[in-house]
């Protein structure tokens, strides 16, 4: 092949060659975005989900979450129990789904015999603070198993008006009585 020919060969073939290697490289770096972006998703979804360990066998623990639920006006929309695991599927004033997941397990710890464990997603990526709450008063009805009172209904209509049934009587003031005035001495 003679100079002239590979030169010209050279000219053209070598910039189609970094094209082609940029376009490539585009799209890898694409790709290794897309990737990260679902491993961050991923890591988040995970992350999501928290637990807490009750020293307490699941009948309680459900109890006590029922007891938390109702006390924090969370409605349950579903529930299923089988074989020492317990689901409860809720919503936040927001609307958010949250999901409580009840397993019971042997405790690492001889003594304390069988621990609940207690795990919440609040919608796709959690939220700690609704979560800690429904926690800490899930803790607060297993140390004070009193039953929870049934919420109230809500008023329907106006207020119904105020009527008197007896006569009242107008409120009597009396006078106090004078203050000792001082004795003089002659």
């Amino acid at each position: 092949m003679p100079e002239t020919e590979r030169k010209l060969t050279a000219r053209v073939f070598y910039p189609i060659v970094a094209a082609l290697a940029v376009l490539q490289g585009g799209c890898l770096l694409a790709i290794a975005g897309v990737c990260a972006g679902g491993a961050a998703a991923g890591y988040f979804y995970y992350k999501g989900r928290i637990c807490r360990d009750y020293a307490a066998g699941l009948p309680a623990v459900r109890n006590a979450t029922h007891a938390a639920l109702n006390d924090l006006h969370f409605l349950v929309f579903t529930e299923e129990v089988k074989d020492g695991k317990a689901f409860i599927v809720t919503k936040t004033a927001a609307g958010k789904k949250v999901r409580i997941y009840l397993d019971c397990l042997p405790s690492p710890i001889p003594a304390e015999g069988l621990v609940t464990r207690v795990s919440i997603r609040v919608a796709a990526f959690g939220d700690e603070s609704v979560s800690v709450r429904i926690f800490d008063q899930i803790a607060w009805r297993l140390s004070n198993a009193a039953p929870a009172a049934p919420v109230p209904p809500p008023p329907l209509g106006p207020p119904a008006p105020i009527q008197q049934t007896s006569a009242v009587q107008p409120f009597q003031t009396t006078e106090p009585p004078p203050a000792p005035q001082p004795v003089k001495s002659k």
